[in-house]
């Protein structure tokens, strides 16, 4: 029945039964754009703080040796308030990201009726058949290919490396220049491999979003029916389907109310 079910469902889904969806809380996430977009602003955070949390560690260590024998002296404290101001906006901005990432997938979403502890989600055979879904093979094949892809990723960066033998017999400043570009290209490839993931998943996660909510003809012309109900009328219904578990609004329209066109009349 379910499989007949979902291969009735050949229309797309119509905006109203998105709307619908978005108001009780069903939208399309992505946690693998959640952490790409997390590693980046982490990435581009500490290419600015660098040099700023570099000295603080510096001044932190240095105080650390110079109080030895006095663990809590004013110097030391003043040093590790000096890092924790340093890593603070750091922090900040990690914290803003993740809750910033979801919001480009699907927008800005407030469903407080998500929050009720309902006990029908606590279904043992519900969890047990997830593991033959699609959504869990697809997880599964998305995890083998984040690992393939930071393989391949890291024996890049460690090939095009320049080698510690051969930063040995360089000056300072020319060693750490090379070391900060192979750093570079090795998190650049990093994230280039994360964010072919992440854009999978995004692409499967509407995919799925849409095909969950595709419509039947019947459902097509159900909603026609209730386009030709008026305002208050839906509400009122809407209201009773709340409160007493009615049916879909849609069949009960045409019964409460008087003159309702035929399914004809609505479509020709």
């Amino acid at each position: 029945m379910a499989e007949e079910s979902d291969l009735s469902r050949t229309e797309p889904a119509s905006s109203q039964r998105l709307q619908q969806a978005r108001k009780a809380g069903d939208v399309p996430r992505s946690a693998e754009l959640t952490a790409w977009v997390v590693l980046l602003a982490t990435l581009g955070m500490l290419g600015w703080l660098m040099p700023r949390l570099l000295a603080a560690l510096q001044n932190l260590t240095a105080s650390a040796f110079f109080s030895a024998a006095q663990p809590f002296s004013r110097l030391y404290m003043d040093a590790v308030q000096s890092v924790l101001w340093a890593v603070l906006p750091l922090l900040l901005i990690i914290m803003v990201a993740s809750l910033a990432a979801p919001l480009l997938m699907s927008g800005w979403v407030f469903a407080p009726q998500q929050t009720r502890f309902n006990l029908l989600r606590v279904n043992v055979f519900k969890v047990l058949s997830r593991l033959f879904s699609a959504n869990f093979w697809f997880d599964g094949l998305l995890a083998v290919l984040k690992l393939v892809l930071l393989a391949v990723a890291i024996i890049w960066i460690l090939a095009s490396g320049e080698g510690v033998q051969g930063l040995a017999g360089l000056s300072q400043n020319v060693a750490l220049g090379h070391t900060a570009a192979w750093l570079e290209r090795g998190l650049l490839a990093l994230a280039t491999a994360l964010a072919l993931v992440a854009a999978l998943d995004v692409g499967w996660r509407w995919w799925r979003y849409l095909r969950r909510h595709a419509m039947s003809w019947r459902d097509v012309l159900a909603e026609a029916r209730e386009a030709e109900v008026s305002p208050e009328l839906r509400a009122r219904l809407r209201d009773r389907q709340q409160q007493a578990g009615q049916p879909a609004l849609a069949e009960g329209a045409a019964t409460l109310r008087p003159g309702a066109q035929s399914i004809d009349e609505v479509i020709g």
